[in-house]
């Protein structure tokens, strides 16, 4: 079998079990089983609500998560901070902001070199529903039987939000 990295064997050793965690145990915190659970988490919790922003609004979730950056700017921003902050490649931003300028959401201002984009009040109040609607979906789809009492959720927005750094 072909080496797909050298740093990851081909195969593990014969003497090592490979680790089945199904429950919190004392070696569930190694990075890669953290991964692990961020995946099939984010994978419940953002297919309804992607399909909920597709279907009810016709926007895409890269859409969603520029209007929400736009709407915390206090100024125009620069395009090209907005896709570092989004970690998207200019091609993605670039459809987004297409898009949702078409939709009279957002506005471009600036020359080439130094475009900026600014939330228009249209835009914002399309926001507002889109949150409704997410708020909406996430309380009924995803919230009721997660078992997260309102303070862990909130940890674990603290805690997801210093992952991204």
């Amino acid at each position: 079998m072909p080496r797909i990295h050298p740093s990851i064997p081909t195969r593990p050793a014969p003497t090592e079990q490979v680790p089945v965690i199904l429950r919190a145990s004392p070696g569930a915190n190694e990075p890669w089983l953290v991964w692990e659970a961020l995946l099939a988490a984010a994978q419940r919790w953002t297919v309804r609500p992607a399909e909920a922003l597709r279907h009810a609004h016709g926007i895409s979730v890269y859409d969603y998560r520029l209007l929400r950056l736009l709407a915390r700017a206090p100024h125009p921003m620069r395009k090209a901070i907005v896709t570092t902050a989004l970690d998207l490649p200019p091609r993605s931003l670039d459809h987004s902001v297409t898009r949702l300028a078409e939709r009279g959401f957002l506005l471009v201002r600036g020359a080439r070199t130094d475009r900026r984009l600014v939330l228009t009040p249209a835009g914002t109040q399309f926001l507002i529903e889109v949150v409704a609607t997410l708020r909406s979906v996430t309380d009924t789809a995803v919230g009721a039987d997660t078992a997260l009492r309102p303070s862990e959720r909130a940890a674990l927005v603290a805690l997801l939000a210093r992952l991204r750094t």
